[in-house]
């Protein structure tokens, strides 16, 4: 019976997903053929939801554990996230620290956030690869903070306004609403 349902469900997925793409000629396919076979594999407590965040294809994120954030959202602090890129998709776990930063989504950006850092994930396309920028205040003690970028493995001093310009760019984005179905995930 579940074998059934799980045929049922990509069978569906597939019908409500297809057109969703946004088909120019960059584009790999439409959203069922992209990611309809990892939506009909998640489990029972497992939500998803395809974003467009401006790139070629959508991004699908998955998680098996949401909160409502008070504002209409079924947030999550921590999920799976997938590109498709060149007729193979790119996963990656990430992760914010506490219900107070939820995983959100900008122009071809993703965010994750604590009480003193912010993780901005792009898609780079030449490396084939989720490329992140860690963006850190540092405390010190009684007297300012310092702020810190880090890419590519290299860290370097950055001012505050640049800190909080990339925290600016955060408190603009748009959280990641999840849901069990297509109507869920509206387009």
């Amino acid at each position: 019976m579940k074998k059934i349902n799980r045929i049922l469900l990509l069978a569906i997925c597939s019908l409500l997903l297809a057109g969703c793409g946004k088909n120019n000629e960059t584009n790999d396919a439409d959203n069922g053929e992209l990611y309809g076979g990892l939506i009909a594999e998640l489990g029972d407590e497992e939500q998803f939801s395809l974003r467009d965040i401006g790139e070629e294809n959508d991004v699908l994120f998955t998680t098996d554990l949401t909160y409502d954030d008070g504002h209409g959202h079924n947030a999550a602090v921590y999920c799976t996230m997938y590109y498709s890129f060149g007729g193979k998709v790119y996963p990656i776990d990430i992760e914010s620290m506490g219900t107070a930063y939820p995983v959100c989504y900008g122009d071809k950006c993703v965010f994750t956030s604590s009480g003193h850092s912010l993780n901005i994930y792009r898609f780079d396309k030449k490396e084939k690869q989720w490329a992140v920028s860690l963006y850190e205040e540092i405390p010190s003690g009684d007297t300012d903070s310092s702020y810190q970028l880090t890419e590519d493995g290299k860290t370097k001093a950055i001012s505050k306004k640049d800190y909080e310009k990339a925290l600016n760019e955060y408190s603009e984005s748009t959280v990641v609403n999840f849901g069990y179905g297509a109507s869920d995930n509206p387009f």
